[in-house]
């Protein structure tokens, strides 16, 4: 039987990171369901007591969510603006659709660059229903009626297995093994069992064929996916993204140190909880002269700690009252606490005085900004394959030059005074630059719309009425 469930190395040694990162995104309630992150001070006490202080432990420390605000806060860097998208007719479905499942394409775009952060790594998978009939001939309109090419996101956990070969002097990809879950309802269909099968995507003898395995198959049901003209294709549609390039290699996730920084000061606040929890407690010293037997005799009911009651301590003694002041502990703690959220938060950049200038932080975000515009590039021309391979199966041949599908990479205003839109204006007046090229400045700036499109802008150019000249208002001239 194939092992179709083997993980390669690469996966094994990078699978601890991932979830330890994902964990982070998803906050608080999921990091305490697992004590590697906060080890029991006495793991060899298994007491009930010792255990049920572990677990106060872990209710009392603070987990401060940095990655998974970091996370949000570059991934609305991104889609601050809306990508640039133009789509062949035939594949325009993938706008709204593009899983097959309601997700559109802007969606399926927003998970990807969410998981290069969170992993550095993921896939689209350009996917063809099964159609019937011989292959090598063109399908008839009742073979393609209600058949469409979807574009697929498989997050770097599900990328199990791959293999990369120098194929006629290139390397190209000869396997990818792909982990799935399946929900199988019940009989009654009130509940849902996960199923876990494998799709093995193979290039054999120059022919892409896929295999899905799972326990009832073990194995593996074959397919041959064909194009538009019935012809078989000669290169896997799985297309890698990364946070450094798109080849089958793991990179490093973006997020992996802040998580690991992140779990550490989760630790830390879980020792400091502890430690405030503990010395903030009132406790009660007294010396007395009196044997313990008549002190007992004399506070029958014990020592009761309040204003109501009174203790005997003889004829001499004293009690006294230790208790850490707020100024120390409570109310610091607070006051960190309350410092940490405000940073944060949200970045808000004043000008003069001593806080940061725009272009301080702009200088001091520089290096974070080249990694997510690498992010967004990856994502993009991994995406732009995949929609090309669907149209190989929509339309025939993939349309280069109508096809356009990239992500926003200016993560700051970038404001155009009137002068700098002067100086392009003449740029391309003196033949210097293009009218595209202009409009895509503008666009970038903000001057224009980013989903208006040239052919929009002619047209209404087209459609508006000419200016007259008495509708002109020259300057220095003040009607009579």
């Amino acid at each position: 039987m194939p092992n179709y469930s083997a993980t390669r190395q690469e996966y094994n040694d990078a699978l601890p990171s991932w979830r330890l990162v994902k964990r982070c995104v998803a906050g608080a309630r999921e990091v305490r369901k697992h004590d590697e992150y906060l080890p029991m001070p006495d793991p060899t006490n298994q007491s009930p007591e010792n255990l049920e202080r572990y677990r106060q432990l872990k209710k009392r420390a603070m987990f401060l969510n940095v990655t998974g605000r970091t996370r949000t806060g570059l991934l609305g860097a991104v889609f601050r603006k809306t990508a640039e998208v133009q789509l062949p007719s035939g594949v325009q479905y993938l706008l709204e659709n593009a899983s097959g499942d309601g997700t559109s394409l802007e969606q399926l775009s927003k998970e990807a660059v969410g998981e290069c952060l969170d992993t550095g790594r993921g896939g689209f998978l350009a996917d063809y229903p099964k159609l019937e009939g011989e292959s090598g001939r063109p399908r008839t309109a009742a073979e393609s009626a209600g058949n469409q090419a979807w574009v697929h996101h498989y997050p770097a956990e599900s990328i199990v297995n791959w293999r990369e070969d120098v194929v006629q002097g290139r390397k190209r990809l000869t396997l990818v093994v792909l982990r799935e879950l399946i929900n199988k309802p019940s009989e009654d269909g009130f509940t849902f069992d996960p199923v876990e099968q494998y799709r093995a995507l193979f290039l054999e003898g120059g022919v892409y064929k896929q295999r899905v395995y799972s326990e009832d198959t073990p194995e593996g049901e074959e397919s041959i996916p064909a194009d538009q003209a019935g012809q078989v294709f000669d290169h896997i549609p799985f297309h890698f993204y990364g946070a450094e390039n798109n080849d089958a290699a793991v990179d490093k996730g973006p997020l992996e140190d802040i998580a690991d920084v992140n779990i550490l000061h989760y630790g830390n606040s879980a020792t400091v909880e502890e430690a405030g929890f503990i010395s903030s407690q009132p406790t009660l010293f007294m010396t007395t002269s009196i044997t313990p037997d008549d002190f007992a005799k004399f506070n029958p009911n014990g020592v009761h700690i309040g204003s109501r009651r009174g203790i005997n301590l003889g004829a001499q003694g004293s009690a006294t009252m230790l208790q850490a002041k707020e100024t120390q502990l409570a109310l610091e703690l607070m006051r960190d606490k309350q410092d940490q959220m405000l940073m944060i938060g949200a970045r808000i950049v004043q000008k003069g005085g001593g806080a940061e200038t725009a272009e301080a932080v702009r200088i001091r975000y520089s290096s974070d900004n080249s990694v997510l515009g690498t992010i967004a590039g990856n994502v993009s021309e991994a995406l732009k394959l995949a929609i090309l391979d669907a149209e190989r199966f929509m339309i025939g041949q993939p349309d280069l030059t109508g096809t356009v599908f990239w992500l926003n990479q200016e993560f700051f205003d970038e404001a155009m005074d009137a002068q700098m839109i002067l100086a392009q204006v003449q740029l391309w007046q003196q033949g210097i630059i293009a009218k595209k090229d202009l409009r895509t400045n503008l666009r970038q700036a903000g001057t224009i719309e980013s989903d208006r499109t040239d052919d929009d802008i002619d047209d209404d150019i087209e459609a508006q009425p000419p200016v007259a000249t008495s509708d002109l208002v020259t300057g220095g001239e003040d009607e009579q």
